[in-house]
């Protein structure tokens, strides 16, 4: 069987030129993106951030302008990653702090976001953010300059790089910010206003927080009883 010697050399060219930029860490491979889509399922287990986690998180971003906004916005509204990416610049009331995203079903609620959100979305939108595209979250590609909507990939690669050496953040998700959005605010708010603020589809999928803040209150109800002395 004869070979396009050409076509063989292109082929070549092509892979080894992949690699160079999946090696550079221009490009992602797609099998590390465990990328989250859509709704989850109501028997998922929720995985929330702990107070500990969260300020360790918060002081690892820092340094990344955009990765700082984009973490305080999904912690402060419980958006999914997918709905925040998708914003435009023009989709965001800084003067009020909300926005407005479609989620699944194309139905559309308002997300609002923190003080703290505020301040690192001024400093992102001020001194780092790409201009050239209408999106609220931009990149720019490292050889043409190319200014384009920050995709899933280079954030997700971004949260992992910046966390490798904090062993209590391994194998997080951004998608955990929204379940910490849910577990911080179940007791503080009825469930009929969790679900809309979180946009879930059905009322199952908001009570899966307050499981969890039972199941914290007893295991520190049962912490509690070790330490308290037995009495006969």
């Amino acid at each position: 069987m004869a070979l396009d010697v050409g076509v063989c050399l292109d082929t070549l060219t092509g892979i080894i030129y992949y690699q160079r930029l999946l090696s550079s860490g221009y490009i992602v491979d797609e099998r590390d993106w465990n990328i989250e889509k859509g709704e989850h399922n109501s028997d998922e287990q929720v995985r929330y951030l702990t107070p500990t986690q969260l300020s360790i998180l918060y002081q690892t971003v820092k340094p990344d302008a955009r990765l700082d906004a984009l973490v305080h916005l999904l912690h402060s509204t419980g958006a999914r990653i997918a709905e925040i990416l998708t914003l435009d610049l023009d989709s965001i009331d800084l003067q009020n702090r909300k926005f407005q995203v479609i989620g699944k079903r194309n139905k559309q609620r308002w997300c609002f976001y923190s003080d703290s959100a505020v301040q690192s979305l001024n400093n992102y939108l001020k001194y780092y953010r790409h201009h050239g595209d209408l999106a609220l979250f931009t990149s720019q590609l490292p050889f043409t300059k190319e200014v384009s909507r920050l995709s899933y990939a280079t954030a997700y690669k971004s949260l992992l790089e910046v966390v490798k050496t904090e062993p209590e953040l391994q194998r997080i998700r951004f998608h955990d910010l929204r379940h910490t959005f849910g577990t911080e605010r179940v007791g503080l708010m009825g469930i009929d206003e969790l679900r809309a603020l979180m946009g879930h589809e059905t009322i199952q999928m908001t009570l899966r927080y307050s499981k969890v803040t039972s199941r914290h209150a007893e295991k520190v109800a049962q912490q509690a009883s070790a330490k308290i002395p037995f009495y006969e």
